[in-house]
């Protein structure tokens, strides 16, 4: 509503803040300043009393309070998983800490003994964080700040924050010999094994093949269409069971994708496919899902039972972009295929250049000179 240069709106987070003229700065600019409130007429009647100078108390607003102003703004343009891992985050390793003071008293030197602590003692047991928990940590309270800096015009000490330094440790992929046992056993298999083998020689992941169904698998195009995922997240209502399954898309856009079925495989899957129903889950067979942490159980057993040393589920993902590299598949293909946002993230994450790549590519200088 405006009234000479002022006025009032309804924010994000469900607040009414209304804007008014203050005073001139030093550089001869206008100075805006703002009173807030849950009501129109709260805030008009704040803004009304600021225009003619009454003294206006506000209650300062907390980091909790900012955080939760912030979060909600958020609700309608993350994943249900994202949005409950903010809170968790939040709830784990800043409320106790920092939730109760005014966020206009938050100064970078509690940031930095915050960021600290939770190196040496912050986990579990008073343990120290990883270097990367930590960081989520500060990227999560640098967002809620710099929110706090465009919204309510409150300082932002954590602009010129230095993030702890992490190690980028690159994870050791199946050999070529663990990949031909690997491969001799899930083809002989059922569903579940089989799998395996799908990760293993397509890099998808174990959220999205949990949620796969037999109507996803194209057998006249021979492709896979990813279009979902699955997961378990803590209970957004903070109620018993205290976590619960989720069915959505998948991580990215760029994550909705087919993939080619690799040859070898297709004559086996037609096997299993039938007797089942375009709706039922490929791994169970059923319409019953089979969830990650259970698959994974399976997913150990079977290394075990072939004898092959144990390596997380998502190190077939890392094989298979490895592999990929290894027979001159180009990068922006291979990002593709395994649903990245960017190549960026498949060069950093997934491709690993173990010694024999080395020796290969110095030979093409070896021959050049």
């Amino acid at each position: 509503m405006p009234r000479h240069g002022n006025h009032i709106r309804k924010r994000a987070d469900g607040r009414w803040e209304g804007r008014y003229k203050s005073g001139i700065n030093a550089n001869g600019t206008t100075k805006y300043s703002s009173v807030y409130a849950h009501s129109y007429a709260e805030c008009a009647e704040k803004l009304a009393n600021a225009l003619n100078h009454d003294e206006i108390t506000d209650s300062p607003i907390t980091v909790d309070e900012l955080f939760d102003s912030w979060l909600m703004s958020r609700k309608n343009s993350v994943k249900q998983s994202t949005y409950v891992s903010y809170r968790s985050l939040y709830d784990s390793y800043l409320h106790e800490s920092l939730g109760g003071y005014q966020a206009e008293k938050v100064t970078s030197q509690m940031i930095n003994q915050l960021a600290d602590t939770l190196l040496t003692a912050g986990g579990k047991r008073n343990q120290a964080l990883s270097s990367r928990t930590v960081q989520a940590v500060l990227i999560l309270l640098r967002s809620v700040l710099a929110y706090g800096s465009s919204e309510y015009r409150l300082e932002n000490p954590a602009r010129n924050i230095i993030m702890p330094k992490t190690e980028n440790i690159e994870i050791q992929v199946f050999s070529d010999i663990d990949v031909k046992t690997i491969k001799a056993n899930a083809i002989k298999g059922n569903c579940q094994s089989m799998g395996i083998l799908l990760s293993l020689y397509t890099g998808i992941r174990i959220g999205e093949l949990c949620a796969l169904k037999w109507e996803d698998i194209d057998f006249t195009n021979h492709i896979i269409r990813i279009n979902k995922t699955l997961c378990r997240i803590k209970n957004p209502r903070n109620s018993k069971p205290k976590s619960v399954i989720i069915i959505t898309a998948p991580k990215s856009r760029k994550s909705i994708r087919d993939i080619p079925i690799p040859p070898f495989i297709i004559p086996k899957l037609s096997a299993l496919r039938k007797g089942h129903q375009n709706t039922d889950y490929f791994l169970s067979g059923s319409q019953k899902y089979t969830e990650p942490r259970a698959y994974a159980n399976y997913y150990r057993k079977f290394l075990q039972s072939i004898s092959v040393e144990y390596r997380n589920f998502h190190v077939l993902r890392h094989t298979f972009a490895t592999l990929c590299i290894r027979q001159g598949i180009d990068v922006k293909t291979l990002s593709e295929l395994l649903g990245h946002s960017s190549v960026t993230i498949t060069l950093e994450k997934y491709v690993h250049s173990d010694i024999e790549m080395k020796r290969t590519q110095l030979k093409k200088l070896y021959q050049a000179i």
